[in-house]
């Protein structure tokens, strides 16, 4: 296990709901570009990397927190196994969510799956849905953990994300945790 930050209302995504993630997406993420938004400890992202993703971009406004994941990054790039091939690109951006994808979408980056998990009962889930079209290749996936489910007011979710429909994948709800799995229709 991996040293986590100690800082208050760091909520990392529980072992259990994170192994349903990846039961969903197949078990492998082979090659795949993964935005982690909100990445607190890094796990989903991290996680991603050990399963085959290629690039994986961290994203963390608290430094200090930030900080702790270049750590991890820089202990699992280490042990990496050489019969696993070249190593995953994983960057740690230490800014504002908003901010990055705005530069992400800027620069072209596109996404297959981008993961999303703002603090609860903040304004940033409905402040970030709208620009994660820009940054997620076309049929990409969004996985999304919040404290409400999403899919169960499917309209206002597409009308947030811009996009006239959805495709619904999974849902689960653990304790207070509402985990999504949605693609956007492939223009």
């Amino acid at each position: 296990m991996l040293p986590i930050a100690p800082v208050e209302g760091l909520r990392p995504t529980p072992d259990r709901v994170r192994e349903t993630v990846f039961n969903w997406l197949g078990q492998d993420c082979t090659g795949m570009a993964v935005l982690d938004l909100y990445a607190g400890t890094g796990a989903l992202g991290f996680e991603a990397a050990s399963r085959g993703a290629s690039t994986v971009v961290l994203v963390e406004q608290n430094r200090q927190v930030a900080a702790q994941m270049q750590e991890n990054k820089a202990y699992l790039l280490s042990k990496w196994p050489a019969e696993e091939g070249s190593p995953p690109s994983i960057q740690v951006d230490a800014s504002d969510v908003l901010a990055c994808l705005k530069r992400l979408a800027s620069a072209g980056k596109q996404f297959d799956l981008v993961a999303l998990d703002p603090p609860f009962r903040s304004e940033l889930m409905q402040a970030t849905l709208p620009l994660i079209k820009a940054v997620l290749k076309p049929a990409g996936l969004v996985y999304a953990e919040w404290h409400e489910n999403l899919l169960a007011d499917e309209p206002a979710l597409c009308k947030a994300l811009n996009v006239q429909e959805i495709d619904a994948l999974r849902h689960l709800k653990a304790g207070q945790v509402h985990a999504h799995l949605f693609a956007l229709p492939a223009v």
